[in-house]
């Protein structure tokens, strides 16, 4: 009842502070979608209103000059060429008080059928100039009937925009004898659109053609095309016959979206159209609505802070407790986990310096070995035979438990896991028990991988130990291996060979599942998992160039999925088949090594490996030594771990510097210390190494070659 109680006034609070910000909102966006519909009215009136003005506008302008020609063709028609011609200058007068109050009317022209001017505006006499060529002429001369209306045009004369508007005149038998043509200013309407729109932001006005020619448009776009495009929904209205619509489209003008409206002026082949651009309509509507927004925001926002003062205090003070609960438990696993680290830590070193002793005792069985497998007779032989088997038993052995304590280097190899996985069963079979069937299959025609062994074998060992424990009650653990062909990790490419060990345990749940791969992550209880098992697995995977996927379904089991790049190439049988002994190397050797038996068994090794040899039991010593000698010897092999200030590393660093030609071979009993010298350029031995990995070493550093 304690924490059930203080949580109403939490509840309260946080609901206060809701409704402070929900109800203005709410209002806010009524009163704004009332405000939007409202505005797209408005620009439909505005649209329609401005449409009606246009229209009236040059209808009336066209209706004027229809009067103007019509009087002219009276004067004109059943009159003779010749009679016309003599008529020149009363005729020029008539077109000047014509033109008088009409600004609109840019020039006057009668023609005669001859495609010669008669008679003009602009000027007396009139110049030799022929109109043949004009659309409007061969259409009356043609004999087509009624007035014709020209796209827009600019005009030989002077240079400027107009529109033609002509009709024929016949002479005196009735015969085509000419076309009275009255040019129009597009400027004229530019400048009455401009009034007209002054006042209306977003709403643009245009005159155009019925074939999409635009006479003039106001406001003017700068690179504007002069007629609508073919994708404009203007123009596939006019071009289906609609003499008036309006609807919402994209201007091919601008690419504005636009609300547009258009007319047909009277029969002529001219339309007025009107738009209003709607993301100027958006925006003035925008900057209403955020100015009421700004004028409410303040009173809105200190209700809502008032509310969430009050929250926050007494949130405050009801967190102060689970806060301390949290850090109490986050404390108490970081301690657990930090003793964790501490015993593996404690367990590395302890295993690495028993490693390290441990494998000077092999080396020295093993060269013992070599030796006496010189001399025993043959019915000796299949005992020395045991011994050097038990002495490569026991070097995995150590490479197991160095790998475990991660003190291991990684020394990959080319598996075939054909050959080498099924061995696996004797490894995790104990550890599963009678109760769980443990299952290793691998598909004939999978590819050989690039992995270290052993450290593949700890990794399969800890997810059969997590398998496990995630089926106290029995089940089934398998292992397999095959080419993967389908959903290959992307860091692979194309191919990749998969080893997969599924169990039918209890699953893992899905918040847990992304971060099973982290180092100390647990499940299990305090005391029962170190967290470091699958972290083991993904670092393997990571190292050899692979990718570690796990699938869990709780309830159902789990999936953990190994990838890893195959192997390039083949391996020749005589790869398969350890390099013969060198048993004449013929070299002087300078052996530095403190450990009196792992020295007695190498001296006699390389003396039978056809070398002198000159022990010292400490770098300094050699380093002494050395700078003493007139004449080198033809390589030094020297221990890493050595009492005094100079270690073998020490050693190898200084004779770099003194004696860069001189050879030099290192050989060490831990083994996270190969990695290290190798990186350093220098030739590193495993302890124990074989007679024939000294005898090609060897060869190596002195230039022999086999």
């Amino acid at each position: 009842m304690e924490e059930v109680s203080p949580a109403k006034p939490l509840r309260t609070l946080r609901l206060l502070g809701v409704l402070s910000l929900a109800i203005p909102l709410l209002i806010y966006a009524a009163f704004g979608a009332f405000r939007y519909f409202d505005s797209n009215v408005l620009a439909e009136k505005r649209v329609t209103r401005s449409l009606r003005v246009a229209y009236d506008h040059a209808t009336n302008v066209l209706k004027s000059a229809e009067a103007s020609q019509d009087r002219l063709l009276d004067q004109v028609s059943g009159k003779t060429l010749g009679e016309l011609r003599d008529s020149q200058e009363s005729l020029h007068s008539l077109l000047l008080a014509y033109m008088k109050d009409r600004p609109q009317i840019q020039s006057i022209w009668i023609i005669g059928a001859d495609g010669a001017p008669i008679a003009t505006s602009r000027f007396l006499p009139v110049q030799a100039l022929d109109f043949q060529d004009r659309a409007y002429f061969q259409f009356h001369k043609s004999g087509q009937g009624g007035r014709f209306v020209s796209a827009p045009f600019v005009s030989r004369t002077t240079g400027e925009k107009i529109i033609d508007i002509s009709a024929r005149f016949n002479g005196p038998q009735g015969q085509f004898g000419g076309v009275v043509n009255i040019s129009l200013y597009a400027s004229y309407f530019e400048r009455f659109y401009a009034d007209l729109v002054s006042d209306e932001p977003g709403l643009a006005v245009n005159l155009f053609h019925q074939d999409g020619a635009i006479y003039t448009r106001w406001p003017l776009v700068d690179k504007a095309p002069d007629r609508l495009g073919p994708n404009s929904p203007v123009l596939k209205r006019v071009l289906n016959g609609e003499s008036f619509a309006q609807f919402r489209g994209i201007s091919s003008i601008d690419g504005a979206d636009r609300l547009l409206s258009f007319r047909r002026v009277g029969a002529y082949p001219i339309y007025v159209g009107t738009g209003m651009n709607l993301s100027i309509q958006r925006y003035e509507l925008g900057k209403e609505l955020a100015l009421l927004l700004a004028l409410g925001l303040v009173p809105f926002a200190a209700l809502f802070y008032t509310a969430q003062v009050a929250y926050r205090r007494t949130r405050d003070a009801l967190e102060s407790a689970e806060r301390l609960r949290t850090e109490t438990a986050t404390r108490q696993r970081a301690e657990d986990a930090l003793r964790q680290a501490q015993k593996l830590e404690a367990l590395g070193r302890l295993t690495g310096g028993v490693a390290h002793d441990f494998n000077n005792a092999l080396m020295v069985i093993s060269n013992n070995s070599f030796l006496l497998k010189r001399h025993v007779a043959e019915p000796g032989q299949k005992q020395l035979g045991s011994i050097m088997r038990a002495v490569d038993s026991a070097t995995k052995l150590t490479r197991q438990l160095l790998a475990f304590s991660r003190r291991q280097a990684l020394v990959p190899e080319r598996v075939q896991l054909q050959e080498r996985l099924p061995s696996v069963v004797d490894l995790i079979g104990p550890v599963l028990g009678s109760q769980i069937a443990l299952s290793v299959a691998v598909a004939p025609d999978t590819k050989p991988v690039m992995v270290d062994w052993a450290e593949l074998e700890l990794a399969l060992l800890n997810l059969g130990i997590n398998a496990r424990d995630a089926m106290p009650g029995g089940g089934k653990f398998s292992i397999s291996a095959r080419n993967a062909l389908e959903k290959v990790p992307e860091k692979l490419g194309r191919e990749a060979v998969l080893i997969e060990a599924a169990d039918t345990g209890v699953g893992i749940e899905p918040a847990a599942l992304a971060k099973v791969f982290e180092p100390f992550f647990t499940t299990k209880p305090v005391g029962e998992g170190t967290g470091l098992g699958l972290a083991q697995v993904y670092a393997l995977c990571d190292r050899a160039g692979g990718v570690a996927e796990i699938h869990s379904t709780v309830g159902v089991g789990t999936r953990v999925c190994l990838f890893f790049p195959p192997a390039g190439g083949t391996e020749s049988a005589a790869a398969r088949v350890l390099a013969p002994i060198n048993r004449d190397l013929g070299k002087s050797v300078l052996l530095v090594e403190d450990n009196n038996q792992v020295a007695g068994a190498l001296i006699p090794l390389l003396e039978a490996l056809g070398c002198t040899v000159t022990r010292l039991d400490r770098a300094d010593a050699a380093r002494g030594w050395l700078a003493a000698q007139e004449r080198l010897p033809d390589v030094v092999l020297t221990d890493v771990v050595m009492p005094g200030e100079l270690d073998g590393i020490g050693l190898a660093k200084a004779l770099r510097q003194e004696r860069p030609d001189l050879p030099l071979v290192l050989m060490t009993g831990y083994a996270e210390q190969l990695e290290s010298i190798a990186a350093l350029g220098f030739e590193v031995l495993p302890k124990p190494c074989s007679a024939e990995v000294l005898s090609a070493a060897l060869a190596r550093a002195t230039g022999i070659t086999r």
